[in-house]
């Protein structure tokens, strides 16, 4: 009896931008190549969902995700290049974070070169951070020059060690490295605002690699067509959509792998009808933790599902409050409408020595003229937590209690809130969190399967370089070299 079998180069699983860059690079390098995608919707969490004009952050995929804006798309950008995909970016001109602490409710502005590097004087930028984050103490200069040895210590650190140091907490290392209790405040609180909460467990590794992989200038994307973060993945899912065989709404059911080779994937549509796809290569931009459910277990190796299951232990959920504004507010200490629209708002709860991030908000439409309806702004307020098995909250009384705090500090902020808001929703999404695992302490799971000759994970979950959503194009530009070579080397053998 004939089966529905189509033959490709390739067959990615999942449409988020790991998965859409591999397959725009591979598509525009003369490949054959489809694409599955379960959902209706392309992009993951790293894109957008639009709703009535206006495009929601986190997407809706149970999966990796960042709902951010701007960051270093130093992988983006090439993976963009090899594609031959053209992307909407523009510089980011923010004033970066305006600080919240709770339950006082005082805000103060963090200097923008604390985040943001810029050529000015470090001694002046460690400073500036002193007296924001430990206003009491009397030797401002012995605390800045104490913070920048910090700093340069991990910044100049050799990639070979960055690595080893990967299992290490900062916490621990900040008491070998920063006997002063001020120093060592300056360093956690400043990472609880990028932020790297709890800042006492991240990785000293991580922090470091970090330091080397956010250079350049920080991007926004401004897609003429999308809004949000959905205009980093739309440019890629075009390329796909113009040149693949781009099939969304179809399930993967089974990675087909035999005698150590992929074979293929087999998949479903909405009526469960099966269509099997052949292919010597398979990537898939779902974490590694995920594969067990596509191939037998028994022929992945254990390393690879070890190392994926300790980076999905770090996992968090998120319970976000959406608002659709006619206007921006009016900020209640000055009277004036709310100038900055443009950067991110840190809330900080505590009474300790370091406060740990209580989450934030920002305007999306501050950042993506497409994020909102002309005239209108989208607010955005979220929280993201973890605890066992990666969930902060197990019902949803307990989260939306936790986002409330936040919405009532809103309008505390502003005087006139109710008065802008047009429409507001709750948001959960459920773990994991790509923010979560990204400076943990743990490495990862490679790139590559090596247990099954053609299958490749280009998914944030893997190890690699690459900052917040760059991480996904960095892993997809990996497992386009990996799957390139595979495919040349079947061509020789075949003697084509």
């Amino acid at each position: 009896m004939a089966t529905d079998t189509h033959r490709y180069d390739a067959v990615v699983v999942g449409g988020a931008l790991g998965g859409l860059a591999s397959a725009a690079i591979l598509i525009n390098r003369g490949w054959r190549v489809a694409v599955v995608e379960p959902l209706s919707h392309l992009g993951g969490r790293v894109g957008a969902v639009e709703r009535d004009g206006y495009w929601i952050g986190w997407g809706h995929r149970d999966g990796h995700g960042i709902g951010d804006l701007c960051y270093f798309a130093i992988h983006t950008r090439r993976a963009a290049e090899a594609a031959g995909v053209e992307l909407s970016l523009r510089p980011f001109m923010g004033t970066c974070v305006r600080v919240h602490w709770l339950p006082e409710g005082e805000v103060r502005q963090l200097p923008a070169d604390s985040l943001v590097a810029t050529d000015g004087d470090p001694m002046d930028t460690a400073r500036a951070l002193t007296r924001f984050f430990a206003a009491e103490v009397d030797d401002v200069d012995g605390v800045a020059r104490g913070y920048l040895e910090v700093m340069t210590k991990l910044a100049t650190m050799d990639e070979e060690e960055a690595w080893q140091l990967v299992p290490a907490r900062i916490g621990d290392w900040l008491d070998r490295n920063a006997p002063d209790p001020a120093v060592r405040r300056v360093v956690l609180q400043q990472f609880e605002c990028i932020p790297f909460t709890p800042a006492a467990e991240s990785s000293v590794g991580r922090v470091a690699l970090h330091l080397r992989n956010v250079g350049g200038e920080p991007i926004v994307p401004d897609d003429p067509e999308v809004g949000g973060m959905q205009g980093v993945v739309a440019p890629f899912a075009r390329k796909v959509a113009s040149a693949g065989d781009l099939m969304v709404g179809w399930k993967p059911l089974e990675i087909l792998a035999d005698e150590g080779e992929v074979r293929g994937v087999v998949v479903v549509d909405e009526a469960s009808l099966v269509k099997v796809l052949e292919a010597p290569v398979v990537i898939t931009d779902h974490p590694g933790w995920e594969l067990p459910g596509l191939v037998d277990e028994a022929k992945l190796p254990a390393p690879f599902l070890e190392a994926a299951r300790r980076t999905q232990g770090y996992g968090a959920d998120a319970v976000c409050w959406w608002a659709g504004l006619r206007r921006l507010p009016t900020v209640r200490a000055d009277g004036t409408p709310e100038d900055f629209s443009s950067g991110w708002h840190r809330v900080l709860y505590g009474h300790g020595t370091v406060r740990e991030c209580h989450g934030g908000f920002y305007f999306p439409s501050g950042f993506s003229s497409r994020a909102a309806p002309p005239g209108k702004h989208l607010l955005g307020a979220e929280m993201v937590g973890s605890g066992e098995g990666g969930r902060r909250w197990h019902h949803w009384a307990d989260a939306k209690r936790t986002i409330d705090l936040l919405v009532e500090h809103l309008h505390d902020y502003y005087s006139d809130l109710d008065e802008c808001v047009e429409w507001s929703s709750y948001q959960y999404v459920t773990p994991p969190q790509y923010l979560s695992w990204y400076v943990k302490p743990v490495h990862r799971h490679p790139i590559e399967v090596s247990t099954i000759q053609g299958l490749y994970v280009a998914a944030s979950s893997a190890e690699g370089t690459g900052s917040w959503a760059d991480a996904e194009c960095a892993a997809a530009i990996k497992a386009v070299e990996l799957a390139e070579e595979r495919l040349a080397n079947l061509r020789v053998t075949a003697g084509v």
